[in-house]
This record gives structure tokens, C-alpha cells and sequence, in this order.
């Protein structure tokens, strides 16, 4: 199913990849793996961060100035960048998965007569974020979601990067001797709640390694790291008996791709650690895909260290039955101007919408699966 998303983009076309580093940046590279054929004409738009230098070594990248979550500011001031970066690129396509940054470069873009494609995040299970809404007000930006349960009109579904995973059992009953914990890398929230939650369940002779983001402590057995390259984070996640991440989709995706089910500590806006509790939404669809197991924040539970250890995740390679779509097409001739002050014609995107499906419960788990996301988002508030 995820060859739809990689088809939305024509073949041999040179494309401005845009997002913002962490999760966002995982997202869009798992997208443009998809891209057909080697990408050496095209350009990588991101935050300067140890993940993005190394997930983006040999590719040509652009680095530009933070744009913070909702920070309404940043976006306008990335605008003079983005028209710098779009002026001199002569680019087919511009796509992003977010945050902040999509609103300074799609509009801008689709202005220009370069397609604009925003594919919303996996995170926003049941609605588009605030970026999407906002992109939804620019009939020129192509807009897709990742789940056929709200797509519409105006949200088109083309598959995810979640499809086409399931999860094995090692049958080695390894014990659990090396841990690594990851609470991502989001400014400026910390994340004590799940430092403290995994502290109590740790056991006595196992080695540890935390990358901590925000959350500085002092108290921590093994080595502890504010953020560490993604190469290196890949290595360490294959060598770990268990991986125990926030319910963030740059490392959900991460944890897949390296052998890895992940022990998932939900962050809650209830409870400062996020800005709002879209990973309570997207801890439910991972556990509901089977994906992922719950680490209680509120309860001992040091069983789901050796749960998750026991398991695997595989990705099966035959062919998806959902419906591919064209690719959004790209303007030619008189019609494909630059100039923001001058603007020709346009042509409509030709995108084919999947069927609709009744709308799927988050309480709705796979059976034998979790029911509950346990000390995450609104279930503490």
C-alpha cells in the first residue's frame, strides 16, 4: 500500500524535500524512499541536528533557521528563505510531512507553478493537524492523509508507511540485558514521567543507554545522551534486547526498520510534555496494528520489557491490493513560471479518492492486544 505514496510523484522529476527534523524528517525520508529511481537532482530542506546530518549524508541538503511548534513568527521570517530556495531550485515538486515549516514553503511554492504535495503526518489518526488546516485553505496545495478513515474531498488517502508490517515472536525467550531508551528530541517539553516510570522497572544487571532530549537528569544508571546521530541510534536499537521510545513516529518508524517492537511511554499535554496528545492517538493505532506494547507510566510493569523482547517486527514484500493512484502532474511549457509575481494558468491535480470505510474506534484493538494506552495523554487528565 505504500507505493501509492511514492506513485504520487512522476518519475525522473526534481523535488524540494521540506520538513522539520525529528519525526517529521523520518516520515518524509521513509517517502521519498519510495521515490522511484536515484535522487541526486533533488534538494532536502530541514533543521541542523545530529539526526538529520547523518540521515541525510549524500543527499543535497539545505539547512535553515528552527521554525518551533505553532510559533507563527518563525514561519513568516522562513518565508523570505524558502522564496530564496524555490527562486534558484527550479524544482517539479515541493513535498513536506510538516510542522511549521510546510506553510512557509507549500503556498509559496504552488504560487510559483511548482506542485505542492503535503502528506499529513501518521500522528493525526482521525484529523488534520493545525499545519494541515492550514494548507487545506490553498485549493493549489495537494493534500493527503494517511488514513482512509477521514480521508474526503479535499484529504485524499494514499496508503501509509505503516502498511504491510506485522509482528512475529523470536520463540528464544532472550532475557532482557541491554535497554535503550529514547524520549525523543521536541523543545522544550520534558518527559520525567517515563525516566522515573522506567527506573522502577529496570533490571539490576542490564545495561542502559538514554537519549534524553530535554529531560536532563543526574539520577540515571548507564550512559545517558542528549541526542544522538540517527546512524547511531539504528545501531544501538539492533544491538538493545528492548527499546523503550516516546510515542513519537520518527522513532516508532525507526524501531521497525531495525528489528525492533517498541515499548511505547506516551507523552500527555495534560502533563507539560507535549503540546497537545496527538501521541495518545497514535500509540492506539500502533498497538492496534499490533506494532507496539504500552509501558504503564503509573504501575510497575516490567513484564512488557521482556514481552516486547520476545517479538519481532516483519515487513512482507508482495503486492498491496490497494488502488494506486496517478501522480500529481507537473506543468509544462508556458504554464510552468517561477515568478511569484507573475502567475499563468494552472491545471487541476488528477487524483483518483479511495473508497471511504466506516470509521474505526480508537478503543477498537486487534484481539488479545492491549485495550488501553496506559498514563497516556487524557486518560491522566
Amino acid at each position: 500500500m505504500t507505493a501509492t505514496l511514492g506513485a504520487l510523484i512522476a518519475p525522473g522529476k526534481r523535488v524540494l524535500w521540506v520538513s522539520s527534523s525529528g519525526g517529521h524528517l523520518a516520515e518524509l525520508k521513509k517517502i521519498a524512499d519510495l521515490y522511484p529511481g536515484p535522487d541526486t537532482e533533488s534538494t532536502w530542506v530541514t533543521f541542523d541536528t545530529p539526526q538529520a546530518r547523518s540521515m541525510l549524508a549524500g543527499h543535497n541538503v539545505r539547512f535553515i533557521s528552527p521554525v518551533g511548534t505553532r510559533d507563527a513568527l518563525g514561519t513568516l521570517r522562513t518565508l523570505v528563505t524558502a522564496y530564496r530556495i524555490l527562486r534558484r531550485g527550479s524544482f517539479d515538486y515541493v513535498v513536506s510531512t510538516g510542522a511549521a515549516v510546510a506553510v512557509s514553503f507549500l503556498p509559496l511554492a504552488s504560487a510559483m507553478g511548482v506542485r505542492a504535495l503535503y502528506v499529513e503526518s501518521l500522528t493525526r489518526t482521525h484529523a488534520a493537524s493545525t499545519t494541515g488546516r492550514i494548507l487545506g485553505l490553498f485549493p493549489a496545495v495537494r493534500t493527503y492523509t494517511q488514513y482512509e478513515r477521514w480521508a474526503n474531498d479535499r484529504w485524499k488517502y494514499a496508503g501509509s508507511v505503516l502498511d504491510n508490517w506485522e509482528v512475529r515472536s523470536r520463540g528464544d525467550g532472550t532475557p532482557v540485558r541491554n535497554v535503550l531508551v529514547s524520549l525523543g528530541t521536541i523543545q522544550p517539553y520534558r518527559f520525567d514521567r517515563a525516566v522515573d516510570a522506567l527506573k522502577a522497572i529496570l533490571p539490576d544487571d542490564c545495561s542502559v543507554t538514554w537519549q534524553l532530549g530535554a529531560t536532563s537528569r543526574h539520577d540515571l544508571p548507564g550512559a545517558a545522551h542528549r541526542e544522538l546521530p540517527w546512524t547511531e541510534m539504528g545501531q544501538l536499537i539492533r544491538e538493545a534486547d528492548a527499546f523503550v521510545c516516546h510515542a513519537g513516529v520518527g522513532s516508532v518508524l525507526q524501531a521497525l526498520d531495525n528489528g525492533a517492537v517498541p515499548v511505547l511511554a506516551v507523552r500527555s499535554a495534560h502533563n507539560g510534555e507535549h503540546v497537545d496528545d496527538h501521541q495518545e492517538y497514535f500509540a492506539r493505532e500502533i498497538l492496534s496494528r499490533g506494532l507496539g506494547r504500552a509501558l504503564d507510566l503509573s504501575d510497575s510493569g516490567d513484564a512488557v520489557l521482556e514481552e516486547a523482547a520476545g517479538l519481532e517486527p516483519h515487513k512482507s514484500t508482495g503486492e498491496s491490493s490497494a488502488k494506486a493512484f496517478p501522480a500529481v502532474p507537473v506543468l509544462r511549457g508556458p504554464n510552468q513560471l517561477r515568478s511569484f509575481r507573475s502567475r499563468g494558468p494552472r491545471r487541476p491535480g488528477i487524483v483518483t479518492q479511495a473508497p471511504q470505510r466506516d470509521e474505526v474506534s480508537l478503543d477498537s484493538m486487534t484481539a488479545g492486544g492491549p485495550k488501553t494506552v496506559s498514563g497516556g495523554g487524557r486518560s491522566d487528565g
